[in-house]
């Protein structure tokens, strides 16, 4: 069977939201008493009902484009289900595709891929997998340059860059320097297989520049990536750099330099997915509608 990143490459954004507003119309109308449900993996019955259902915003602070999200009534800050042509989805589905040749390391680009991105850091990592002391990454926008990771037919990670010249991640005022990765993910059971090191060695081949960031800070293991990345390509010494961009005072400091003073602990081969790629975010709403006001036009935001 199909799942929704192989059959929404030609979708548009338009045609998910009047999908998702036909579907709040026709709820209206439907018997709160005897809501239909949705079944989940693991069996549980998720009514399906006002109180359950939401709009989202898909790119975080840009609220233009949204989709219909059904949450759980126990935990109503995480989505269980999203609203994808015209039915149900589980969150474990949308990250599954039927296309053998979707393999590795993959750039987003379709609907599809941005929506699978959304779960696997917006659901996935922020609402299960986020460390105690870990701040949650920013939600993406639709031109950021990002690469999913894909195995078994399974979207398991992500990284992320800020191209040379795009707008620096701490500072709206002035453009990079040089491309830097700026987030990196790879879900727990998958870890411990050197992701870290191809997506490193990805990232480079990918930006084909003199120098290369990745922000600031690197945790241990990041620099025990970045040191066996530099023992299989020497020749690359002068390439990785450590760059913080705060208000506009711009740093950044050779890692192969760093490597010599940072007590590294452990075996190498720690995925990159481990280190602490903290970003700062206020907690970005969803927005539940009730019938009056869904007639209103009006929504109440949690």
């Amino acid at each position: 069977m199909e799942y929704p990143v192989d059959f929404l490459r030609a979708s548009s954004h338009e045609d998910l939201e009047k999908a998702a507003l036909d579907f709040m119309s026709a709820l209206l109308e439907s018997n709160p008493d005897r809501p239909e449900c949705f079944q989940l993996p693991d069996s549980t019955q998720v009514p399906i009902g006002l109180s359950t259902v939401g709009l989202i915003p898909l790119y975080g602070g840009d609220f233009r484009q949204k989709l219909l999200a059904l949450f759980d009534p126990k935990d109503q800050s995480t989505a269980v289900a999203l609203y994808l042509a015209n039915q149900w989805w589980a969150v474990e589905d949308i990250l599954k595709t039927a296309d053998p040749l979707r393999k590795g390391l993959v750039e987003v680009q379709t609907l599809g891929e941005r929506i699978v991105l959304y779960v696997l850091n917006r659901i996935v990592y922020r609402a299960h997998e986020i460390g105690k002391d870990e701040v949650p990454f920013l939600c993406h926008s639709k031109d950021d340059f990002v690469k999913v990771l894909w195995k078994d037919g399974k979207a398991i990670g992500f990284y992320s860059v800020k191209p040379k010249g795009s707008s620096c991640i701490d500072s709206l005022n002035q453009g990079c320097q040089l491309s830097v990765m700026d987030s990196v993910f790879v879900r727990k059971s998958y870890r411990g297989s050197h992701y870290g090191l191809q997506i490193l060695e990805d990232f480079v081949q990918s930006f084909r520049e003199d120098s290369l960031g990745i922000k600031y800070p690197l945790s241990t293991y990041m620099y025990k990536v970045c040191e066996e990345y530099l023992h299989m390509y020497p020749e690359d010494k002068h390439l990785l750099w450590e760059v913080q961009n705060d208000r506009g005072t711009y740093q950044k400091d050779l890692i192969a330099h760093k490597i010599i003073n940072v007590p590294l602990k452990g075996e190498i081969g720690l995925d990159i997915e481990e280190a602490e790629f903290e970003h700062f975010e206020i907690a970005l709403p969803f927005v539940i509608i009730s019938e009056s006001q869904f007639r209103g036009s009006h929504a109440r935001i949690f």
